[in-house]
């Protein structure tokens, strides 16, 4: 739960002047009464442009995901059709603000799997997509930051239900199960993967302990993760 009080605190007041929609909020996060995430990160990547990140979800008493993210990259680079020249990268980055609903956690230990959709963005294609984002709580660890990382995809197109044409009231794409290792007892297992098309909204999501985190050049602010 890495805090730097005056980077942070100047960080806070130039994006308020700065921005008309805030990334950071002007007050702290209510301490949650389940599990839950939360943070407020200015970070800067290769490209050296500042990217900042607002996120909260938790559990509610029924165990039920909630929260919001909001995301702002002053260096973002806007899709082009096929057929459009690439031209200069350099001329054609832009600003980009979006803002997610969020509605899957994940936790374990000090990281944590958060899912949702676009809700709002300053580029109107990327409204609808499901966005994932991961982050690690390196608690007062000055050696180690606490790290993220983030996709953003499309949500996945309906289509044909595989079945077998020999059997006629073939179901075998609509089974579910769940893989476990019999000689552990808490193992945590592995579910089926469903195959109907258009029924998956959001990413994929892997053991927590895959995924791999950006490699950020500076970064500041802190991200809480309480199992």
């Amino acid at each position: 739960m890495k805090t730097r009080p005056a980077l942070y605190v100047s960080a806070l007041l130039l994006l308020l002047v700065a921005f008309a929609k805030p990334i950071f909020s002007a007050t702290p996060y209510a301490p949650a009464s389940g599990p839950s995430a939360n943070g407020a990160y200015k970070f800067t990547l290769d490209d050296e442009f500042s990217k900042f990140l607002e996120f909260s979800a938790t559990l509610d008493e029924r165990g039920a995901p909630t929260g919001q993210m909001t995301f702002r990259d002053e260096g973002f680079i806007p899709e082009r059709d096929a057929d459009e020249p690439a031209g200069d990268k350099g001329e054609s980055r832009t600003e980009l603000y979006l803002r997610a609903s969020l509605d899957s956690l994940s936790i374990e230990r000090n990281r944590a799997v958060i899912g949702g959709t676009v809700t709002d963005s300053s580029e109107r294609s990327f409204i609808g997509r499901w966005v994932q984002l991961v982050v690690e709580d390196n608690g007062d660890n000055t050696e180690a930051p606490d790290r993220l990382s983030w996709r953003v995809g499309r949500p996945e197109e309906g289509g044909w239900t595989p079945a077998d044409a020999e059997l006629k009231d073939d179901e075998g794409a609509w089974w579910k199960w769940w893989a476990t290792d019999a000689e552990f007892k808490d193992d945590a297992g592995i579910p089926s993967t469903n195959i109907i098309p258009g029924s998956n909204k959001g990413g994929p999501v892997f053991p927590i302990s895959s995924y791999e985190f950006a490699e950020m050049r500076s970064c500041e602010g802190q991200i809480n993760v309480l199992p």
